[in-house]
């Protein structure tokens, strides 16, 4: 689940890729009508096979012009692999039909190696170079002439000109596309945050996102040691897994002895192990420790490292300082089993951790402003509560108590006034209990949800004679606050069932699945279930909106109505 990101990055990134497809289909347009002027203009090549070298060549603009206006005009991106694949193979073709390794065509192997590599990264731009080099060669000799016509400082210079270039092509697309996604994790990293889904979603969705940036593997996992300042102190560890999304979003408190393992590295360091195998002078690749601060590598920390990867049972990690100005302090590891992590990887983990404590300290600073801000509406609620709601309540039940001794024990509506006496006390009695709880801000704690749920579904039950089946499930811990929002929400849709239905048969589910709470209140069709209409629960839905969640109703055939609430916890 998700933290709720704006989809902002992805459309700006899908908006780039419209973009450089329209341009692309333009370049590959102008190669190919440029190609069919050049030889128009100067027929001094090619020297054989010209009407098939003409066709061959006005069957590709005619192909180029098509693949462009439909990226123009459809916003259809056509940046699958097949398009530059294709092209190399037409390249090769036309350098086949004029010259081999003399051929003009051999500069057109640069575009589809640039096309590649922007928009598929390295990997991809080496294997269009390495192919392209093979075909060319093989292409170049069968089909070059012979005798004095074969040009050998070309067929030897071409090659090696073609890879050395195609191989700083696809290493800068690649590194391209390497910032681009940093610059992208970063804004996802940044962008506003839900303050009542709390610090804790912020930090574990984005360890999941660092994971993701990663490409984990199964086993690979992310994880943030922290101490928090206090007396005393407070030890946490944000776990997120490859195989377990969502873990991260609940920390686990931890020793001191495994925090003081975890945290043994400076604070200003930051270091990538793997470990050593291979030849014994490979072996000093597998170590990088680099201060943060002094910009300068260090050879300090090795022992610390290697028994840091044994703790983590990890072939491979990466690790960073992590810090906030309220003086919690702490790391972040990346521990894999296939991956090698180098200086580049330390310096943008480092920029990560400091985006992400930045928005911690902000989510922070924003849930302590609304929380007095809360507080004082919460205490100005409770004495307009105790003046104007429970005072009248109060005079309402002495009026009842002094008419059950005027009616006497043996009148036949002596049973009902005392039923009345009982529930002005006990609404006196839940008041009083909410205006102090308002007042101390006290949050009811997630475990008594339920409790809660069930004791207002007896009172249904005795004064209203609604019968409520209560099921829960609640997996994960419920945070005070969010399960005191629920039960509210709750005790609205039970209330709405009694105020505005004839039913005398609900339902409330509780569930908690990977990291949502479901919640499920139905009722039963009265007396006439034609006459219930369409409705959507106002209140309620706006009640769950600002927890961040969706609402929808559900009407059975038979007449049951079900409203669906999903929040993130």
């Amino acid at each position: 689940m998700s933290a709720p990101a704006k989809p902002l990055p992805a459309a700006s990134a899908h908006r780039v890729e419209q973009v450089d497809a329209r341009m692309l289909g333009l370049m590959r347009c102008v190669l190919a009508f440029s190609a069919l002027v050049i030889i128009w203009i100067d027929p001094a090549e090619p020297q054989r096979l010209v009407v098939l070298t003409y066709i061959s060549l006005t069957v590709y603009c005619l192909y180029s012009a098509i693949v462009a206006f439909i990226a123009h005009r459809m916003r259809w991106l056509g940046s699958g692999r097949i398009f530059h694949w294709a092209d190399v193979v037409f390249y090769t073709y036309l350098v086949a039909l004029t010259e081999g390794t003399s051929s003009i065509f051999f500069f057109f192997y640069l575009f589809a190696i640039l096309v590649a590599s922007h928009a598929r990264g390295f990997r991809e731009g080496m294997l269009v170079t390495t192919a392209s080099v093979l075909l060319f060669v093989t292409i170049g000799v069968v089909t070059a002439p012979t005798g004095n016509e074969f040009e050998l400082n070309r067929t030897l210079i071409r090659p090696v000109y073609l890879f050395a270039l195609g191989y700083m092509i696809a290493y800068w697309g690649g590194h391209e596309m390497l910032l681009k996604r940093r610059l992208r994790l970063l804004q996802e990293v940044n962008n506003l945050w839900n303050p009542r889904l709390g610090v804790d979603h912020a930090i574990g969705t984005n360890l999941d996102r660092l994971l993701e940036f990663y490409d984990a593997h199964a086993g690979d996992t992310c994880l943030l040691a922290l101490r928090r300042p206090g007396a005393p102190a407070r030890f946490l560890l944000y776990s997120a897994s490859s195989r377990q999304p969502g873990q991260a979003l609940v920390p686990t408190e931890i020793t001191e002895s495994t925090a003081e393992a975890l945290l043994r590295l400076p604070e200003t360091v930051g270091v990538a192990w793997r470990e050593p195998a291979g030849a014994r002078w490979l072996r000093y690749r597998a170590y990088l420790a680099y201060d943060l601060e002094l910009r300068a590598s260090t050879e300090d920390f090795r022992d610390e490292c290697a028994a840091l990867a044994n703790l983590l049972d990890a072939r491979a990690f990466i690790s960073v300082p992590y810090a906030q100005r309220d003086g919690t302090a702490g790391r972040i590891y990346l521990a894999s089993g296939a991956k090698s992590f180098g200086q580049t990887d330390i310096d943008f983990l480092a920029q990560a951790a400091e985006a992400i404590a930045v928005v911690v300290e902000n989510m922070s600073l924003m849930e302590e402003l609304i929380s007095r801000a809360a507080e004082h509406e919460r205490l100005k609620i409770s004495r307009d509560l105790h003046d104007t709601t429970i005072q009248p309540y109060i005079g309402l039940k002495l009026a009842l108590d002094a008419l059950q001794r005027d009616a006497g024990a043996d009148s036949p509506v002596a049973p009902r006034i005392a039923e009345l006496v009982d529930m002005a006390g006990m609404t006196i009695r839940d008041l009083r209990s909410y205006a102090a709880s308002l007042k101390e801000q006290t949050p009811m704690p997630g475990e008594f949800l339920v409790v809660a749920v069930r004791k207002q579904a007896e009172r249904l039950g005795r004064f209203y004679g609604i019968t409520v089946d209560v099921q829960s499930d609640i997996s994960s811990p419920l945070n005070g606050r969010i399960a005191a929002e629920v039960f509210q929400i709750i005790s609205e849709g039970l209330s709405n069932i009694l105020r505005h239905t004839s039913a005398k048969a609900a339902s409330v589910q509780i569930l908690c699945e990977n990291s949502v709470l479901m919640l499920k209140i139905g009722n039963a069709a009265g007396d006439n279930p034609a006459a219930a209409a369409d409705f959507t629960p106002r209140s309620i839905q706006g009640r769950v909106q600002a927890l961040g969640g969706t609402t929808y109703v559900e009407r059975g055939a038979d007449g049951y109505t079900t409203v669906h609430l999903m929040v993130p916890i």
